[in-house]
């Protein structure tokens, strides 16, 4: 079922175009998700995907670099863009009125990148300070290492923003040629919320993409058959230890993500969830503990961080695990499952509110789903989640065999000896 203000047209060159009708507002999220990330990346162009959607911004055939954020700033829109592991995704907010705008600016930043050298040079560089600072921030370094963990020699695996070192060695050929061959009309999806005419996003999309290639690009995200190392080690001159626990599992269109987010609030949905509780707040050893998923179009991956004082590592790590496996060890009480819910439903209810939150929905329904489910069906889908539903996904998500740990020690520590799941950490 869906919604009748919600309206989607394929063209005929592949483009996908989704708009949901939202009367009580006067303003439009619009954005242009191209299905490419830094998952389609080879592995002497880690990082392009990325480098290519700040280049867009630095001018096209029609527009200077000015000229592209003054044409939405002076109407009192906002611009920007993202890059993900599956995605690139370019979008605006403005007045409805100002839909055409919009369309005409994501188009062109899309279809007629300009690409001067100068210009790529003093962007490359710009990255390769945002890479150092990723790599001077362990709390956001250990994100990066763990996910390489999870996924090793695969592109779905290395940062997003790339390393210095592949970020310095691409050119303007390699970046019009990544552009070529992933920037098609059957990878772009245009979705858009609030105020809008579906019929006239339809004839603005037809003027401004209609010569658009059609594309013959296949995505292949393919599990790897390498088994993930269980531990990694890691030395920086920093004084907190940092940990992510955590595994390989299912992706976005895999119908348990329903009960994983639920799971994820009982973990750690605020200050009453079981990690915060449990582990910062009765204890105080750990300023921030908690869990996160982060799931792609066949694959995804689940972690439990924390920034822990270093002769505590071994205490704090057997604290994570014991409430891990509480979850299926002992019955989840249908308070704190009714509290979750809540807690879920409500954050949905909050987020329609936005437009540009209703417009990502739509996009990524459209991406992952391949059909639109409305925020009633969402509501439904929570409540019908049962006890013994999130006892059998804790079950298979705390599998000693396929956990593995990732961690960041002060470079004074002398830790040698590895952690593992059955709680047996040595050499603390």
């Amino acid at each position: 079922m869906v919604a009748e203000n919600i309206q989607r047209t394929i063209l005929p060159n592949g483009i996908r175009i989704l708009s949901e009708y939202v009367d009580s507002i006067y303003s439009v999220s619009l954005g242009f998700w191209i299905l490419a990330g830094s998952q389609d990346e080879e592995v002497n162009e880690n990082g392009i995907a990325h480098l290519l959607e700040h280049m867009v911004f630095k001018g096209t055939k029609k527009r200077s670099a000015f000229a592209i954020a003054h044409e939405i700033e002076s109407l009192g829109g906002i611009l920007n863009a993202f890059t993900s592991r599956n995605v690139t995704c370019y979008h605006v907010q403005l007045l409805y009125e100002n839909l055409a705008k919009g369309v005409d600016v994501l188009s062109d930043l899309i279809l007629n990148g300009r690409f001067d050298h100068n210009e790529l040079e003093k962007e490359k560089g710009v990255i390769i300070e945002e890479i150092r600072e990723i790599e001077d921030t362990p709390h956001d370094l250990i994100h990066d290492l763990f996910t390489q963990q999870i996924f090793p020699e695969q592109a779905i695996g290395r940062p997003i923003q790339g390393t210095v070192e592949s970020v310095s060695k691409v050119q303007i050929c390699d970046l019009k040629r990544f552009l070529k061959l992933h920037y098609t009309a059957d990878r772009l999806v245009i979705a858009a919320a609030g105020r809008v005419d579906h019929t006239q996003l339809v004839q603005l999309v037809t003027k401004y993409c209609h010569e658009m290639a059609k594309g013959t690009a296949d995505r292949a995200e393919t599990p790897s058959e390498i088994v993930p190392e269980s531990l990694k080690i890691y030395k920086k001159d920093i004084q907190q230890t940092h940990i992510i626990l955590g595994r390989r599992i299912f992706g976005q269109s895999d119908t348990r993500r329903f009960q994983l987010g639920l799971l994820n609030m009982i973990l750690s949905g605020g200050m009453t969830s079981r990690l915060f509780h449990n582990i910062r707040e009765k204890y105080g050893f750990v300023y921030e503990v908690y869990s996160f998923t982060d799931l792609f179009l066949k694959n995804g991956l689940f972690g439990i961080y924390a920034g822990i004082e270093k002769d505590r590592l071994r205490m704090i790590v057997d604290k994570i695990y014991a409430e891990m496996a509480a979850l299926y060890l002992k019955p989840i009480p249908v308070r704190e499952l009714k509290k979750a819910k809540q807690q879920s439903k409500g954050g949905l209810v909050l987020a329609i509110e936005n437009m540009n939150a209703r417009m990502s929905n739509l996009a990524k329904m459209e991406i992952y789903e391949k059909r639109i489910l409305t925020i009633a069906e969402l509501l439904e889908i929570i409540d019908k989640i049962t006890l013994d539903e999130l006892r059998e996904l804790a079950r298979y998500l705390f599998d000693p065999d396929a956990f593995i740990e990732t961690i960041i020690l002060p470079s004074e520590n002398k830790m040698k000896a590895p952690v593992d799941v059955n709680n047996n950490l040595v050499g603390v």
